[in-house]
């Protein structure tokens, strides 16, 4: 209703952990599962009149027995047999058992996400030795609106509407080529990195929106004075410190002794207090290319690397930026 999730979203990954790529929400038949098993626990280690009286009563139930409930979600579950620790209390054990069975369930949760033919794409992609999952996922834990993580999400699960989405998956007698190129299937990850029409307007201004917000930040860690909304920013061809002992060039080509064709990386940070020089440049690929990207941008403004080394005397660096299109890093 307030497009929070979209309709064809994955909905296993609603209750994973948003550090692992989820939503972080609890599921609440989850939550009572585990506190079934929980109270199971504590009534059969904890001594005294009561908790037995308890126990024998519940066990005499033919419905909603919390000894039945518990056997039943524990078969749910592939775990080891939990042992109790001699010098915790009945609580602190079933309290250890509760966090063992949630873990576990967690866990077949993620499992089921990632054998999904289609969801199961992106939690792939990220099991991948190249991706930062702590940096790829923190976004998850920004304040972004519901709506907007939601589309994102999505797009991640490859769930959006697209003219491939209906034909494969929803079976409908469509044209499945994209609408913009008609040269390639139009799926989430060709809209969103590999249509050539779209290259020409919509991924140029992406690519300078991500350039220009990295270019804030430079700045401000320079202390150079910035406006406080970073989509505002406007970067200007040469900006300077205080001092004027840092320059950062933005979209500038460098003249060098030698034709160099790629001589214009997108920053230019020329430190000459420490006579250091970084070559920084951006690039938004599809996310199964991003560990390519990156070798590619080295290797391309190597020889500026080089050059620049040799005229300037600066020890210098290429810093290759690269973003999978949807957020993989």
């Amino acid at each position: 209703m307030h497009k929070m999730l979209h309709p064809k979203a994955d909905v296993e990954r609603l209750y994973i952990p948003r550090k692992d790529g989820g939503r972080g929400l609890i599921e609440v038949e989850t939550a009572f599962k585990i506190a079934t098993i929980g109270l199971d626990h504590y009534l059969k280690n904890k001594d005294g009149q009561y908790p037995k009286q308890v126990l024998e009563h519940d066990t005499s139930k033919a419905k909603n027995s919390v000894n039945k409930n518990a056997i039943k979600f524990k078969g749910e579950v592939p775990i080891s047999e939990f042992e109790n620790k001699e010098d915790k209390s009945a609580s602190e054990n079933a309290k250890a058992l509760k966090n063992m069975i949630k873990s576990k369930m967690k866990s077949v949760k993620k499992e089921k996400w990632k054998n999904k033919a289609l969801h199961g794409q992106y939690p792939k992609l990220l099991e991948k030795p190249h991706v930062d999952i702590v940096t790829t996922n923190k976004w998850l834990s920004s304040n972004l609106k519901g709506e907007t993580e939601g589309l994102l999400v999505a797009a991640q699960d490859q769930a959006l509407n697209t003219r491939n989405y209906q034909k494969v998956i929803c079976g409908q007698k469509v044209e499945s080529k994209c609408r913009m190129c008609s040269q390639y299937e139009e799926t989430v990850d060709h809209i969103v990195s590999g249509c050539e029409v779209l290259a020409k307007t919509e991924y140029i201004s992406r690519h300078d929106k991500a350039a220009a917000y990295l270019h804030w930040n430079i700045c401000q860690d320079h202390d150079i004075e910035v406006i406080d909304k970073w989509y505002e920013h406007k970067p200007e061809s040469v900006t300077h410190n205080k001092d004027s002992k840092i320059t950062i060039m933005w979209d500038m080509p460098v003249n060098t002794d030698r034709t160099i064709t790629a001589n214009r990386p997108d920053i230019i940070i020329k430190d000459s207090v420490n006579s250091t020089c970084k070559l920084i440049d951006m690039s938004i690929p599809s996310d199964r290319s991003i560990a390519l990207k990156e070798i590619e941008k080295k290797s391309k403004y190597k020889d500026l690397e080089l050059e620049i080394q040799r005229m300037w005397q600066m020890k210098t660096e290429v810093i290759p930026v690269v973003v999978g299109a949807l957020g993989t890093i």
